[in-house]
């Protein structure tokens, strides 16, 4: 395997994905936690059709395409830490650590978020 696509909704900025809860610290938004259940299935089916995979344990690069919201101003480096947790969580990569170098861009047009990850 060399690379694989994911078409995702669009995560949530890294500011609204946790809360402060008294006595608890940080905890994940019911915002986040519907974002990552959806967008986990969505990935999973979509790296599965073939039935083979594998989590990956080597070295990665993930290249990331957003479509930039008209009505919202967003920072695009505050949508990577949800994507790269969800391909942690869904063991499409067996950690984040692994991650050794991340391209991400806006665009014009198309879905809301693709991510590919290529074995470095």
């Amino acid at each position: 395997m060399s690379s694989m696509s994911f078409d995702l909704p669009m995560p949530p900025s890294v500011n609204s994905m946790y809360r402060n809860v008294p006595g608890k610290g940080r905890v994940k938004t019911k915002d986040a936690k519907k974002w990552a259940a959806e967008a986990g299935w969505m990935l999973v089916a979509q790296r599965n059709r073939d039935g083979r995979h594998k989590c990956i344990t080597g070295s990665v690069e993930v290249e990331v395409t957003a479509y930039r919201p008209a009505s919202k101003r967003r920072d695009l480096d505050n949508i990577l830490k949800a994507l790269l947790d969800l391909l942690t969580s869904t063991k499409t990569i067996a950690d984040d650590s692994q991650v050794v170098a991340i391209n991400a861009r806006w665009v014009d047009e198309g879905v809301p978020c693709t991510v590919t990850v290529r074995e470095a």
